[in-house]
């Protein structure tokens, strides 16, 4: 049955079709959500969400684009991915990064993922009537699509050489890995989480931050780390710090260290013994090394999915076939104990912001004498 979903408010002085709408933006790794009042414009199609906001939600953007505005006028726009709530669907949506003071905007784009459409007259969202559903994405994009065959697995010396040939920003593109697991990651025995360090890194410079005094702040300094310290440095993380992309703490500081989790833990910044950021004083030179390398940490979601940076599009396609197969290796490596039944069920290769590119399993995991189970 279909059923409406009424607007927050009509936005005075805007046009027909133009209300405003509560919904939810969430952290990278879905732990956490803030609402926000958004407008819902039937003419635009991403939505915007202050940068300030998605900044504290632990993302950061993956690009920058340029739109036409309705004024036939050319902007620039920082853009990431983002997990967006509504009811109890949360869909990854792209996200344009708003000015401090702009108006959240529930855009087109986001709508249609969640299979819901605008009602202009009685100002409400509803659920999409019909089957011909089609997103509004760009020409590039679409011309991208049609180098793709959707319903083929391809082996992945070809589909990196397709989504060198498809990407098409601006910009060096990251290139991600989406794997859809069989596992259920609600029993303890089928948790997937670990790290390494990719052959060829990930193509930009990793901000590390180091907790550790004495000797051990002594090591972090020679060794490179861009921020080490003690209570200070706690303290300073404690009030909002958060410019760097890996942490690392020796183990006498974890004490400390600790009542950082609400600040660290839903930007997947908390140290932790699992993923080698917890260490011992002596070994933090390797760890600082690997950290700005390219080490990468892999973990399933609430859905099951897990998704991994591979590099960027300019790497050759050497380099970005050998980190697959190190991160395909990682991940069959360390199956949960529970696993049951087909352990992959699909991967699929991407860019920022192209078409995905799905992968033949048997394929993929023979580049590491993996078995497909």
């Amino acid at each position: 049955m279909l059923r409406s979903l009424p607007a927050s408010s009509k936005a005075q002085g805007e046009s027909v079709g133009t209300f405003t709408f509560e919904f939810d933006v969430g952290s990278p790794d879905r732990l956490q959500f803030r609402t926000v009042n958004a407008l819902v414009d039937t003419g635009a199609i991403f939505s915007r969400v202050p940068g300030s906001i998605l900044s504290e939600l632990g993302h950061q953007a993956s690009g920058r684009e340029a739109f036409e505005l309705g004024d036939g006028s050319i902007v620039e726009w920082d853009i990431s991915d983002v997990p967006v709530r509504i009811g109890d669907k949360v869909r990854v949506t792209t996200c344009v990064w708003g000015p401090e003071d702009s108006m959240p905007v529930l855009g087109a784009v986001t709508l249609e993922q969640f299979l819901l459409m605008v009602d202009p007259t009685r100002q409400e969202i509803v659920p999409a009537r019909g089957f011909f559903l089609m997103a509004q994405h760009g020409k590039k994009y679409m011309a991208a699509l049609e180098k793709v065959e959707r319903t083929r697995a391809y082996e992945p010396k070809e589909a990196i050489a397709l989504l060198k040939d498809v990407a098409y920003a601006n910009f060096d593109e990251t290139v991600e890995l989406h794997i859809r697991t069989g596992l259920d990651t609600r029993h303890a025995d089928q948790q997937l989480r670990g790290t390494l360090v990719l052959p060829h890194g990930l193509g930009k410079g990793q901000r590390v931050l180091v907790f550790a005094e004495g000797e051990g702040a002594h090591l972090a300094e020679q060794a490179g780390a861009d921020y080490v310290g003690g209570d200070d440095l706690v303290k300073k993380v404690e009030g909002g710090f958060l410019d760097f992309e890996v942490a690392l703490a020796v183990k006498e500081m974890m004490g400390k260290v600790g009542r950082l989790g609400r600040v660290l833990g839903p930007r997947g910044l908390m140290p932790n013994p699992r993923t080698s950021t917890v260490v011992e004083a002596e070994d933090l030179p390797k760890a600082i090394k690997d950290a700005k390398q390219g080490r990468v940490e892999f973990r399933t979601d609430r859905t099951n999915l897990v998704h991994v940076p591979l590099g960027k599009v300019g790497f050759s396609e050497e380099a970005l076939l050998e980190n697959l197969s190190a991160l395909i290796e990682a991940i069959s490596r360390e199956r949960p104990s529970g696993a049951k039944g087909q352990y992959i069920r699909s991967v699929t290769l991407t860019t920022t912001m192209s078409p995905g590119i799905k992968l033949d399993i048997p394929a993929t995991l023979s580049l590491t004498g993996a078995a497909a189970v």
